[in-house]
């Protein structure tokens, strides 16, 4: 029987939620057997089945794909359950170094659960671990971030970033009488990922780029 509600994660109110269906739709069955005719075998039959839900909250929708299964003249099976939208889009963390994507994936975590004080506080030990991995030395990390540009590992808007990541870790460090908003923990989460991204995932990738043009002018 078809889902009347869906277990999932609400990016907008930032929670679980029950979300419950307002639309179905299916393409029918297609045979698994070689001949869906032999009497001799137990055909069976799988299909796709789709929702659409909505947040109860903001009525944010939901579309997602169920797996259908079912023997000739049996009630339907649904086997296997996927949200479709909104994707979750996560960092690629390969080629990141263990520290950094520890950091990282903590501060991922913390917004998750609305803990946005410590989004923030993991965001900027992100960048600690990043300044770290490049064997950047010093007590303070504008000083350390400084370096980094000063070695061109991340360029002056990169920097500006960095340090709006820096300010609101240090709040949520420093600061006991202000509270970390959602906004300003998803903005550093964001800029904390582009700074990653940028550093570890495309630098390398546009390494292999030239490497591979390289070769074929050879």
């Amino acid at each position: 029987m078809a889902r009347e509600t869906f277990s999932v994660f609400c990016p907008t109110c930032n929670v679980q939620v029950e979300a419950r269906s307002i639309a179905r739709g299916h393409g029918g069955f297609a045979s698994a057997a070689d001949d869906p005719f032999d009497s001799e075998v137990e055909t069976e039959y799988h299909g796709d089945a789709y929702s659409i839900a909505m947040c109860p909250s903001c009525a944010s929708p939901f579309l997602l794909k169920q797996a259908r299964y079912t023997l000739l003249g049996d009630n339907e099976t649904f086997t296997k359950e996927e949200l479709i939208y909104p994707r979750v889009v996560a960092l690629a963390l390969s080629g990141v170094p263990d520290s950094v994507r520890r950091a990282y994936e903590q501060a991922q975590r913390s917004f998750l659960t609305s803990s946005f004080d410590a989004c923030a506080l993991m965001c900027r030990r992100s960048l600690e671990a990043l300044c770290t991995s490049f064997n950047v030395e010093g007590e303070k990390l504008a000083a350390k971030l400084k370096t980094l540009a000063a070695r061109g590992i991340i360029e002056a808007r990169l920097v500006d970033w960095a340090h709006g990541v820096r300010l609101v870790g240090n709040e949520a460090a420093h600061d006991t009488e202000t509270e970390v908003s959602r906004e300003d923990a998803r903005d550093a989460l964001d800029l904390t990922e582009a700074l990653l991204t940028y550093v570890f995932v495309l630098n390398e990738r546009f390494a292999a780029f030239s490497q591979r043009r390289a070769s074929r002018t050879q």
